[in-house]
């Protein structure tokens, strides 16, 4: 299409890929095997919000089912572009041989899926990392500082009783770091920092909504160290509670600081409260193998700290390295049980296209599943030498099953709330019931927020 050359004053759907269930992905529920658990669905897609919110000309359309998204195609558009990730893709492929056939000019594709390079000739262009600043010519826009949209969630219950209501937080985006098997070196290796103005911006308007909890979802916050001690600044200054998920040779240096700031703040209880690790492997050769740069008794030693604190933890584990065997994992797994993290999300050894680890796999052993809804981090797609896939499922089941008892959900619940009297006394357990108040309350419904955009057209909650 001709238009997409110079200034665009056409229609563009940019779309998520559509849902098979009635339910949204929980990242919670994807992660154990107990129906007494907190949920946590995705309910926005953060990758186009921010393209909405910085150029407001594209439509989005989040989530949808099939027939809301061929409803919509009915409407006409110029561009229809799709991000997706590599679980996805067929779907992808799908939805663009739909907006084809419903005469769409170009179909185009963003997100981590699209560094598939075997899918790639399905789209007529493909955009590689976060793109607001490729994207703002086509529509007669220069971006300076890109502005972080409003992206609120929610923690829920098996009896649909909202816990918690939190604001989702960047910093910046992207990872320097080049883990061997992450497709973030390839997608983004130097990261995108978002301005301080952009964040006090975001985090006033999480406050004047109420809400005063904030998880921050960079791949590695402290990449920027300076920046992100101005970011903990702000977060005290809007008096949040606060959590992040960074690398624990950053966090060691921080945990007691962060944990003593929160302990003045009077009869408020905002501040530090937990981080996300990745921990990756028990095994410091493997961690050696997949060049994470860390040390497993350090990255130990950070947890521990975590709990003496009475902090969040979250742990990120992998199985599935080729020395791994069915007698080594129970061993492993029951080493990490008792750890006694919050969260411990479990991933098979998935080789993702464009790492090294792709290539090394592949050369060494062969990939055999083509079928992208397995490279979920769930399923064995290659040939291992000492575990046959069906034994895979059956290991992580039972894995996920040891990581998360069914009184996890108590145990957060207890700690959560003697953390409110410890800091806040009788205001600090208000404070606590105020967010499912506020949570439960919220309305849901009301679709996508955005703020204003300084001199431009633009809309706003």
């Amino acid at each position: 299409m001709g238009a997409v050359l110079g200034i665009m004053t056409h229609r563009v759907l940019f779309a998520t890929a559509y849902r098979n269930s009635s339910e949204p992905y929980d990242y919670i529920g994807a992660n154990t095997r107990s129906w007494f658990r907190f949920y946590w669905p995705r309910i926005q897609s953060f990758g186009l919000r921010f393209l909405k919110q910085n150029i407001p000309e594209i439509e989005i359309l989040e989530f949808p089912t099939w027939d809301e998204y061929d409803k919509k195609l009915q409407e006409g558009w110029d561009v229809v572009g799709l991000s997706f990730y590599l679980s996805e893709t067929h779907e992808a492929v799908e939805m663009a041989e739909a907006a084809r056939n419903a005469g769409a000019g170009e179909v185009w594709a963003g997100n981590y899926g699209a560094l598939t390079t075997a899918v790639q000739d399905r789209f007529d262009k493909v955009f590689v990392g976060y793109a607001e600043h490729q994207l703002a010519p086509y529509f007669g826009r220069q971006i300076k500082d890109i502005i972080h949209p409003p992206l609120i969630e929610y923690l829920n219950t098996p009896f649909n009783i909202k816990v918690n209501i939190y604001g989702v937080l960047f910093t910046t985006r992207g990872c320097p770091v080049g883990c061997k098997f992450c497709q973030t070196p390839v997608f983004c290796n130097k990261p995108n920092i978002i301005s301080l103005e952009s964040i006090e911006r975001v985090l006033a308007y999480y406050k004047k909504m109420g809400i005063n909890v904030v998880i921050i979802e960079d791949e590695n916050f402290g990449c920027n160290r300076r920046h992100a001690d101005e970011v903990v600044k702000l977060l005290d200054k809007y008096e949040m509670v606060w959590g992040c998920m960074a690398r624990a040779d950053y966090l060691r240096k921080k945990i007691d600081d962060w944990a003593d700031a929160r302990k003045k703040n009077g009869q408020q209880i905002s501040g530090f409260g937990g981080a996300a690790i990745g921990i990756e492997n028990l095994h410091q050769e493997r961690l050696d193998e997949i060049k994470k740069k860390e040390g497993t008794e350090d990255i130990l030693e950070t947890l521990r700290m975590l709990q003496a604190r009475g902090l969040g933890t979250v742990g990120y584990y992998m199985i599935g390295f080729e020395e791994d065997t069915k007698e080594s994992l129970k061993v492993d797994i029951k080493k990490l049980a008792a750890l006694k993290l919050d969260i411990t999300q479990i991933c098979v050894i998935t080789p993702l296209p464009q790492t090294p680890l792709w290539k090394e796999i592949e050369e060494k052993y062969g990939i055999f599943d083509q079928d992208y809804h397995h490279y979920d981090g769930k399923h064995l797609v290659w040939n291992h030498p000492q575990i046959k896939p069906d034994e895979m499922l059956e290991i992580l089941d039972r894995s996920l099953h040891q990581v998360h008892s069914w009184y996890v959900p108590l145990r957060i619940s207890g700690r959560v709330w003697y953390n409110a009297y410890r800091y806040g006394g009788w205001e600090g357990l208000k404070e606590v019931a105020g967010y499912i108040s506020r949570a439960n309350k919220f309305d849901w419904n009301q679709g996508p927020r955005f703020l204003p955009l300084t001199g431009n057209k633009g809309s706003s909650a």
